[in-house]
């Protein structure tokens, strides 16, 4: 009695942590790039890295594995198709709570940027008709040329949905030939390993 009491519990507690919501907002600009993530009491922040440091560990990575674009190039669109059915079940089961574009606009010809101005300002407006969470809050520049733009976001998405649709993806790529081809490409890249080591 007492431990089906207790697993009972424990199943109950872990529908609602489930059923809980996780918050994300993103903040993207010149600035750079920063990920709010909540869950309940738990939050995580992702700030972008220099641009020097994602270089230096884009040339590491180079370096480091070689694999065979060809293969990934005939998988494609069989993994673009497993993601998309993926972002639609995520989109679908999601909640957009806003998003903002806001920032200053200004090109070197004046008259080109009181064009876009009006492109905007009829945007804007287009957008408050249709009652969307869409805001535009974009200011232009006349005196110099300078643009500056910062994209703000906030949604939130039950943490029940993000597991589902990890499954939702797993189920639709294509598992035989992408564990053939990384079948493939394992006993390829030790053999390279060997020889280099060899080499040395």
């Amino acid at each position: 009695m007492t431990v089906s009491i207790f697993l009972g519990s424990l199943a109950l507690l872990g529908i609602l942590a489930l059923w809980q919501r996780v918050w994300i907002r993103v903040i993207w600009g010149s600035a750079g790039k920063i990920v709010n993530v909540s869950y309940l009491t738990v939050h995580f922040r992702m700030p972008q890295e220099p641009k020097k440091k994602q270089k230096r560990k884009q040339n590491k990575k180079q370096k480091e594995s070689r694999v065979d674009g060809i293969g990934w190039l005939d998988l494609a669109p069989e993994l673009l198709q497993a993601v998309s059915r993926g972002a639609t079940f995520l989109l679908r089961h999601s909640e957009l709570r806003y998003l903002r574009l806001e920032g200053t606009i200004g090109l070197k010809d004046v008259a080109a940027t009181g064009m876009l101005w009006g492109i905007i300002q009829a945007a804007d407006e287009i957008l408050r008709l249709c009652r969307t969470n869409f805001e535009l809050a974009v200011t232009p520049t006349f005196e110099m040329e300078e643009t500056s733009l910062t994209f703000g976001m906030e949604g939130t998405v039950r943490l029940v949905v993000f597991l589902t649709t990890t499954i939702v993806i797993l189920w639709h790529l294509p598992r035989q030939k992408l564990w053939r081809f990384l079948r493939e490409q394992g006993p390829k890249q030790k053999h390279v390993s060997l020889e280099a080591r060899l080499r040395r």
